[in-house]
């Protein structure tokens, strides 16, 4: 009997205190506005585990998203 266990990070590095990660669904990452229960990761090295699918993130800081289009969507197969 064999298992193969295959897990997946996305590594976000960014400079602390000018931006910040949080994983959104797919309507708060069209709109750009996250959910204020949502986790906010400001560590500048975040290490997440990708959920099976599409995973999104955005920088949640004022104009990072929207104007400058700070947000990544990740398929994880």
């Amino acid at each position: 009997m064999a298992f193969l266990l295959c897990m997946y990070e996305a590594v976000f590095n960014y400079q602390a205190g000018i931006h910040n990660v949080v994983r959104v669904n797919k309507d708060e990452y069209e709109s750009c506005q996250s959910n204020p229960n949502s986790k906010t990761h400001d560590s500048g090295h975040d290490e997440l585990r990708l959920k099976k699918g599409m995973n999104y993130f955005i920088c949640s800081l004022p104009g990072h998203c929207k104007l400058a289009g700070m947000k990544i969507a990740i398929n994880a197969l």
